[in-house]
């Protein structure tokens, strides 16, 4: 066990034991010194605080010159993708190298959202020189919602395109005609563009007013009025009876022979005429003297 130990104690002496190199120089003759740093560790100065190596020398005496060595270190950055800081750390050769801060984060813009994807250059784990690295993102392509409504505000198609497609709909959109107009697909509120947000498309119609059939009949008399006429038109009827008739009413109540009506779809308008009759009284001016009759007439 002793002899184990002094074994390590010479090891560790041997270890820590400066290593010398000598040479006799003549009175009056120079010579030249260097300093070499082991892998890690840079020259700082000699002894005498001079600080250049190599470094010629003129010896006056015997002298020992000692070169002083230290550690290097690094300074190893970590920054964001706009160059911004995200850590400034200084470490010794061979330390660990580790990013310590929380994930970096790339705002997302109209057309991508960001994800952190790694640092460029890779990297290095040890420290073993300056180095500077930058957070690296995948950008993924935003959609957004393109709705296509039609003209009452109901959904036709909703569905997400992608930033920068040209969105479309299939097929025509269609308006249920009313009894004014029918309706026609020309397009929609808008100019269809590139996606570049979330959007809506409202179609729009051309409208053509209906036309509709108005009939005018009756027996035994004349009406006018009849014919084609767009929505809305006021139209005037009349019914005109024939010799010995009288206009009574139309079907729909209106007892006004002559009448005006606004057109709001197809309709038959009838004349009622009715037989005139006369009620004809006959007397005598004196029951007395006689009577009189009266009967109809073959």
């Amino acid at each position: 066990m002793k002899r184990i130990f002094s074994l390590m104690l010479v090891a560790v002496a041997a270890i820590s034991m400066a290593t010398a190199d000598q040479l006799v120089v003549d009175c009056g003759n120079q010579a030249q010194i260097s300093a070499t740093p082991q892998t890690g560790y840079h020259f700082v100065r000699w002894n005498d605080d001079n600080t250049e190596n190599p470094r010629v020398i003129t010896p006056t005496a015997d002298a020992t010159y000692t070169a002083y060595f230290a550690l290097n270190q690094y300074t190893i950055i970590f920054q964001n993708w706009d160059g911004a800081e995200l850590q400034n750390e200084v470490l010794n050769h061979g330390d660990a190298v580790s990013y310590k801060g929380t994930t970096p984060t790339k705002p997302a813009t109209t057309q991508y959202t960001y994800t952190f994807s790694g640092w460029s250059p890779n990297v290095v784990y040890t420290a073993l020189d300056n180095a500077t690295y930058v957070a690296q993102f995948d950008a993924t392509v935003n959609k957004y919602t393109i709705t296509f409504k039609n003209w009452d505000g109901s959904v036709l198609e909703s569905k997400q395109w992608e930033y920068g497609e040209t969105p479309s709909y299939t097929g025509t959109p269609t308006r249920p005609a009313d009894a004014e107009n029918t309706y026609t697909f020309t397009g929609w509120d808008k100019v269809i563009s590139v996606v570049t947000g979330e959007e809506e498309y409202i179609a729009q119609y051309g409208s053509t007013t209906n036309s509709y059939t108005i009939v005018t009949n009756g027996e035994n008399g004349v009406t006018t009025g009849d014919g084609t006429y767009l929505y809305g038109t006021n139209v005037t009827l009349t019914a005109t009876p024939n010799a010995c008739y009288r206009f009574v009413r139309w079907n729909d109540g209106d007892t006004n022979a002559t009448r005006s009506v606004t057109v709001t779809g197809a309709a038959t308008y009838t004349a009622i005429f009715e037989k005139v009759k006369y009620t004809i009284t006959v007397q005598s001016d004196n029951d007395l003297q006689g009577s009189a009759t009266i009967t109809a007439y073959p």
